[in-house]
């Protein structure tokens, strides 16, 4: 993995601007592994899919994260700070799973990017995106489909592919200081890293304009600057 160059992420967010998710994960991806193809990343599960945007994540801006969290039994608003290490797992070893219960089978592979792309908008999309990962089902032995399957059933197949790969569904620990409550709340890097690199572009962006309009230099000129050059200078201005 290489890490993208101040101008190529700004680029890429200008253009993810109109990708649903999944399309900016892609995009994001692209520029960091170049020695892999376009479909090869889309058939990537999406738990290595978010393995790799974390370490994207670390080599762009750091190992440390912070966020904002309201405990969820006192609605104290919290400042988080944790380590990517905090959140990396490793991976599953096998390509297909499989799910018994009772009398039932089921073989499952993880969910992709391909599988993103090709889900219906509204509430069907969860079942949509399971009955896509569904490689066989039988039950007692002969040939079954989904929909022969009960509610009960169901959730615990989607637990169990939860289970099958954790990265995609990252939890971290939380601790309230001021009630002392402790629970555990999704991680989302790809939602995480995209705010990240949005609130990144503002700053980026004003410090272009200071400098361009003190300097009259170009924006390709202001960006192959590092940032700790690029804060000088906007001193100098402003002093």
């Amino acid at each position: 993995m290489q890490t993208p160059s101040a101008l190529q992420m700004l680029h890429l967010w200008e253009e993810g601007q109109d990708h649903p998710p999944w399309a900016r994960a892609l995009l994001l991806l692209e520029a960091a592994e170049t020695g892999m193809e376009h479909a090869a990343l889309t058939r990537l599960p999406l738990g290595e899919r978010d393995a790799r945007l974390l370490e994207l994540r670390a080599r762009f801006f750091g190992e440390t994260l912070s966020s904002l969290a309201d405990c969820p039994a006192c609605g104290e608003r919290l400042e988080l700070n944790f380590s990517i290490d905090d959140v990396r797992l490793p991976g599953p070893t096998a390509a297909l799973f499989l799910f018994e219960s009772g009398d039932l089978c089921v073989s499952f592979r993880l969910p992709d990017s391909t599988d993103l792309e090709a889900l219906p908008p509204g509430p069907d999309a969860p079942r949509a995106l399971l009955e896509a990962c569904l490689q066989g089902v039988t039950r007692g032995g002969a040939p079954a489909a989904l929909a022969d399957l009960n509610e009960a059933e169901i959730a615990a197949l989607i637990a169990h592919m939860g289970e099958a790969d954790p990265r995609a569904d990252l939890k971290a620990a939380m601790h309230c200081p001021n009630c002392s409550h402790h629970w555990s709340a999704r991680f989302d890097i790809l939602g995480f890293l995209w705010e990240e690199l949005s609130a990144w572009v503002r700053r980026v962006l004003v410090e272009v304009h200071v400098l361009a309009r003190a300097y009259g230099w170009r924006e390709d000129d202001v960006l192959a600057l590092s940032p700790w050059r690029r804060q000088y200078y906007i001193g100098l201005v402003r002093s």
